[in-house]
């Protein structure tokens, strides 16, 4: 027998089936009076929507840092529903609507779901309004970045999408410190550039092109063939796209060590997430570098080879 949906999961179910140029509210923004627990079931609802096996990965979170990191992890999800959005006024006014939850959550006036989760978040654990602003403000700036002149610039854009979200999660775990703040910024460098590398297909789709074009340019690759004009990746291509690889893949080796301070069962589970991503750089190179046809499958074979790898020890894998 099949169970029957909770109010939270009809409410982001209604959300999702409403379409991305429907003028209804996301679901998570809607005004609401919600209690804390309310409000925590429909962000965990919508969790389920955005992320695989979310039941499973919910009991691995750490008791005592559950809520804030689903907050959190809610909170980011949406940033990137809506900036996935077609450019324009739809993607405009989510982000906007947003902006303006973490101004009430802040004040501690919240009126959604997700404002009301955050502010119990961010009085808790004492979160830095810069992190959680600078994001939102480059998710509203991405609009008008098509492409990017120089790996500096490309990095810059990682850093600020990427780098506030690790310390945010550090921060709610308890871990914040100088040196792992080092750590988790190398991690999420590698965790947002593992993401353009494996969506390269579709960001080309929406004319955004998260490769430095100047590098491009100096290898003498063809516009038209990032787009999948032709069959099989030029040795020019697949050069630019194999030095991407290996630059994220310095990044995880730099920023591993974490999984050995967060202790063993949190570092544990931090590396299951690393592998896990990681492992989608070699599944690229296993079809000859060629990130034009979107991500490659993540099945329960990569599930069980990650855990199992991760049970036995938070040490790095060997990096190629």
């Amino acid at each position: 027998m099949r169970a029957s949906a909770t109010p939270a999961h009809k409410a982001v179910l209604a959300s999702a089936r409403a379409g991305p140029h429907n003028a209804r509210v996301h679901a998570l923004l809607a005004p609401a009076d919600l209690s804390r627990a309310e409000a925590l079931e429909r962000c965990e609802a919508y969790l389920g929507t955005r992320i695989r096996r979310w039941k499973l990965a919910r009991l691995c979170l750490p008791r005592a840092s559950r809520d804030g990191l689903v907050a959190l992890l809610a909170w980011h999800a949406l940033a990137r529903e809506l900036t996935d959005l077609p450019s324009g006024f739809e993607r405009r006014r989510g982000l906007d609507e947003l902006g303006h939850e973490l101004d009430l959550a802040l004040r501690e006036n919240p009126e959604s779901a997700i404002g009301r989760a955050l502010s119990y978040a961010a009085r808790r654990h004492e979160l830095a309004e810069e992190l959680l602003r600078r994001p939102l403000l480059e998710r509203g700036r991405d609009e008008h970045l098509a492409t990017f002149e120089t790996r500096e610039a490309l990095l810059g854009h990682a850093r600020a999408l990427a780098v506030p979200e690790g310390r945010l999660y550090l921060t709610v775990l308890g871990h914040a410190s100088a040196r792992n703040e080092a750590l988790s910024d190398a991690c999420a460098l590698a965790l947002q550039r593992t993401h353009w590398l494996a969506h390269l297909g579709l960001n080309l789709a929406r004319g955004r092109v998260h490769l430095p074009m100047d590098e491009l340019l100096r290898a003498r690759v063809e516009l038209g063939e990032l787009t999948g004009g032709s069959a099989e990746l030029s040795p020019a291509l697949a050069g630019v796209l194999a030095s991407e690889l290996a630059e994220v893949r310095e990044l995880y080796a730099r920023g591993w060590e974490l999984c050995r301070t967060l202790g063993p069962l949190r570092g544990r589970l931090f590396a299951f997430v690393l592998r896990w991503h990681a492992a989608t750089l070699s599944a690229l190179e296993a079809r000859a570098l060629d990130a034009r046809r979107g991500p490659p499958p993540a099945g329960w074979l990569r599930l069980l080879a990650c855990a199992s790898a991760s049970l036995v020890s938070s040490a790095p894998p060997r990096f190629r």
